[in-house]
Parts: structure tokens; C-alpha cells; sequence
């Protein structure tokens, strides 16, 4: 087997993938971009959630989450809440809207998450979801084994 061919395989399912989702947000006409959309995702799954909780997430810095949720409040998708825990942050929470726009979402994911499985086996998606799970455990920062 080719050492460049499973990698090619796998860049273009994910540009394919996010092609995909990013025409069908395109056509929701929201003004809003991908990033955005995985910002609501977890402010919408994770409760309480600061702005630091999704710079962690997300693997950015604060200031690109900052300006991330300065669109979302603009648009009146989420909201601050002063934060019981520590003063010194604020607590996000996905208005209605925003609950309604996160839930369309979910709806497409499950559209082209079927389109993509068409013809796969549960074993088959099931060992792809192995494998993939390995590569990305194996891109990431793991202690040297001795």
C-alpha cells in the first residue's frame, strides 16, 4: 500500500465532509461560519461554560474565541451570565434562537452523516471509528513510552 494513500483518503473525507456541511450552513443563509457553529455546539452541550472552557476545547487562544463570541452575542445566539463560581468570568448560555439554529444543525448532521454511511455496515463504521480514534490518539501529545 502507498504511504501517501490512506492520507490522501482521509483528506479528502474530511475537505469532502466539511464541504458538505459548510454548503448546507451556507444555505441556512445565518452569517454565520463553521467555528462559530462548533462554539454553539458546546456552549449548548457543556453547562456551566466560560470562554476559557471553549479556548480549551477548541485549542485557541482567547482573543480568537473572544471575537468568536462577539459575533454569537451580536447575532443574540448566546448570552453572559455572571458567573456564581468565580467572579471573575462569565457564564455562556445559548438563547432560543440559538437553540433553534443548534438544533437545525443537528438535524443536517444526521442528513449527511446518512448520505456518508449509505451502504457501510454497522461493523464497517464501527471499525472505521476504531481506526480513526487510534490515528487521531496517535497525532496527539502522548508520553513517550519507555
Amino acid at each position: 500500500m502507498s504511504g501517501q494513500k490512506p492520507l490522501d483518503s482521509l483528506f479528502n473525507l474530511a475537505h469532502t465532509l466539511k464541504r458538505k456541511i459548510h454548503d448546507h450552513l451556507e444555505e441556512m443563509q445565518l452569517g454565520i461560519a463553521p467555528m462559530h457553529v462548533r462554539v454553539l455546539k458546546i456552549i449548548n452541550a457543556q453547562t456551566p461554560c466560560t470562554a476559557v472552557d471553549i479556548a480549551a476545547f477548541l485549542d485557541r487562544d482567547k482573543a480568537q474565541v473572544t471575537r468568536l463570541l462577539n459575533t454569537l452575542i451580536a447575532q443574540e445566539l448566546i448570552i453572559k451570565q455572571p458567573n456564581p463560581a468565580d467572579k471573575r468570568s462569565q457564564c455562556l448560555e445559548i438563547t432560543a434562537t440559538g437553540k433553534e439554529i443548534t438544533n437545525q444543525i443537528t438535524e443536517i448532521n444526521k442528513q449527511v452523516l446518512a448520505q456518508m454511511a449509505a451502504g457501510i455496515s454497522a461493523q464497517e463504521l464501527n471499525s472505521f471509528m476504531a481506526v480513526a480514534d487510534k490515528m487521531l490518539y496517535n497525532l496527539t501529545d502522548q508520553p513517550e513510552k519507555s
